[in-house]
């Protein structure tokens, strides 16, 4: 018993002197609130994705001298998913196929060469399917199957290979993310990969810089810690970001720009926290250190790095907001996304709407730090990067 006594004495102490040498950041990390883990339900896959014809209102990088800044992508139809990477598209048809254009970064096309060239018209990547959905991180692709596991290829050899070192070299053809299964959606970054399950739980690997894997040495597949009932997760940068069934947000990772609503900015936290200010959440998305949430009321709030307008509060400054603001000037809307440093809306007649840096946007970016509409031929059924997905009128 007093063995006992003493332990929990010298357990207090060390908590003592860990605290007393934390700043004011840190202090505010360690004692925001936890993510409620009572959420128990399971997120539903969007078996039935609407499909339409793929449209870019600008090229992607480094396209050819004369390659058409807007016009419907030739033979991109009947697609239900896109990811946009920035030099490479790459699309899920809603048969299951999935195909690819643009420029092979590292073997971003998918087609079995790392030699760097263009790809005008999208081609069929073979040995993979059926797919349901397709997420990427720049050249680097994933694509949940409709058996729940991951195919994944591009410039990353690290990510795709579930977070096993093993040389530099990009992945020229789709193969399995070893361990990861059970799979309703993703929500990749450029260092670590986090991947939704049926179940609620959210799987991570990759480099665990700020704590985005939890409080853990490692960079293998790992299940994250402290969050539970999660329908929806999105990276943001230095954080992930985590809509849960009762309507909430938590957040995990660094704090250095706000991402987990704590103020004073700074210090990082591998434990789930909840982001204070948000209610009724039905959808997340994250960019280059900052965070979107779209409200069941068809409201849109942005936290984080406010870079070139991106939290769409009218300030183009690099400044941040730990508190989730809500973006004025949006109709009611019914999905959000995000690239970048750029935000986007789509309403519930299928308007397009954008805010933030003009990189991936062209002839339309924004001229303030306000929402925009880009005009598209038919209503926009999901978006990503130069590229929206268009259903008929």
């Amino acid at each position: 018993m007093a063995g006992g006594f003493w332990l929990r004495v010298a357990v207090a102490g060390a908590a003592v002197v860990s605290l007393a040498g934390c700043g004011k950041a840190d202090l505010a990390v360690l004692k925001a609130p936890g993510c409620p883990e009572e959420g128990s339900a399971r997120p539903a896959r969007e078996e039935d994705r609407p499909a339409g014809t793929v449209w870019a209102w600008a090229p992607l990088f480094q396209a050819p001298e004369g390659t058409p800044g807007e016009g419907a992508v030739p033979g991109l139809t009947d697609v239900v998913s896109i990811a946009d990477g920035g030099h490479t598209l790459v699309a899920v048809r809603s048969d299951g196929t999935v195909w690819s254009y643009g420029t092979n970064v590292d073997g971003s096309l998918g087609h079995g060469s790392r030699e760097r060239h263009y790809l005008a018209e999208p081609r069929r990547i073979t040995g993979i399917g059926p797919a349901h959905a397709v997420y990427g991180s720049g050249p680097t692709f994933y694509v949940v199957l409709r058996d729940g596991t991951v195919a994944a290829w591009g410039s990353d050899r690290f990510l795709v290979k579930g977070g096993k070192r093993e040389g530099y070299d990009g992945v020229a053809t789709p193969e399995r993310v070893p361990g990861v299964r059970g799979v309703a959606a993703m929500g990749p970054g450029s260092l670590n990969a986090f991947a939704l399950r049926g179940d609620g739980r959210v799987l991570g690997w990759g480099i665990n810089l700020t704590d985005v894997l939890g409080d853990r040495d490692g960079t293998r597949l790992t299940t994250i810690d402290g969050v539970r009932g999660v329908f929806d997760v999105a990276s943001a940068g230095g954080a992930v970001v985590a809509a849960t069934a009762d309507g909430r947000v938590c957040a995990w990772g660094g704090n250095a720009h706000g991402l987990l609503g704590v103020e004073p900015r700074g210090g990082q936290s591998g434990r789930p926290v909840l982001v204070r200010g948000l209610t009724d959440v039905v959808q997340v998305a994250g960019g280059s250190d900052v965070a979107y949430a779209l409200g069941r009321d068809g409201t849109v709030r942005a936290w984080g790095r406010g870079a070139s307008g991106a939290l769409g509060d009218g300030d183009r400054s690099d400044h941040t907001s730990a508190r989730p603001v809500r973006v004025e000037g949006l109709p009611e809307i019914r999905r959000i996304a995000a690239h970048g440093l750029t935000g986007y809306a789509i309403d519930t007649s299928g308007g397009l709407w954008a805010w933030g840096s003009g990189l991936t946007l062209g002839d339309h970016a924004p001229r303030t730090a306000r929402p925009v509409r880009i005009p598209l031929p038919g209503p926009a059924l999901d978006v990503s990067g130069h590229h929206a997905i268009v259903g008929a009128r």
